[in-house]
Parts: structure tokens; sequence; C-alpha cells
């Protein structure tokens, strides 16, 4: 009976030091006006962006903060009904390498310095465009 039990506890992800805190954000740019929310998240968003993209309003949808074990997945819904996936493979002196998929839209391993998010997406959302922020917080 002990030989099921510790096999069960193998496969629970361990949260020790290998784990990664991540701050995953829905971010919509609009050709709408509206202008950018007074949240610091939007403003810095917009900052990020703003060089990238013409839009006139940006508003932060959603915010999750998500901590994953090394090669554990973790989902996340989008309002487009695509889903976000993302594993932690290595964790290194130049950040975070993750496996990352947003259904169809973008597909790869991306390295995720600290203090440098990635930002993927353009996809159509009621008249504007949807990115994803994903930014390593731990």
């Amino acid at each position: 009976m002990a030989l099921p039990l510790a096999w069960l506890l193998l496969a629970i992800p361990s949260f020790g030091q290998d784990a990664v805190g991540f701050e995953i954000s829905v971010v919509e740019v609009s050709p709408e006006a509206g202008g950018v929310q007074k949240d610091p998240r939007a403003q810095r968003y917009d900052r990020l962006l703003g060089k990238k993209l013409r839009y006139e309003s940006l508003e932060v949808l959603s915010t999750e903060k998500r901590k994953l074990a090394l090669e554990q997945t973790g989902q996340l819904g989008l309002p487009t009904g695509k889903k976000l996936r993302l594993r932690p493979l290595d964790r290194g002196p130049q950040g975070v390498l993750v496996a990352v998929d947003l259904d169809a839209t973008a597909q790869g391993d991306f390295r995720i310095p600290r203090g440098k998010p990635l930002l993927l997406g353009g996809q159509p959302h009621r008249g504007g465009q949807l990115f994803v922020v994903i930014e390593v917080v731990d």
C-alpha cells in the first residue's frame, strides 16, 4: 500500500525554489475614444504598446497571478474564447524559459527576463485588439 502513495506524492508538483510566479494581464486596445485607464498597470502597458500600435483607448480587462512549478502547465481562458497555456521549462540568469500556446495564434518557447514582459496578441475583440501580457514576478 505504501508504493501507490509514494507514486501519488511524486506526481504532485513541487512549489519549492523551482516554482515560478507569473502575472498575466489581458489588455484591450481600441480605435474608439476613451483614453487609458488611470490604473498604473494600464499606464505601463500604454508605454509598451503605444510605441508599436495606434489606438485611442486601452483597458486592462483582467490580471491574474499564477505560480507554476517547472514543467507544470497552467491554462487561462480569454474573452475571445481562446485559451492560453504556459509551462515554465527552465529558470536561469537571463530569465525564465516558458513554452506558450495561445490557440493557434502564438506558439513557441520564449525567454522572459524579470522586468521585461512578453506581449502576445492582436486578436480581434469588440472592435479592437486583445493582447496578453505575461510577466515573471517572483
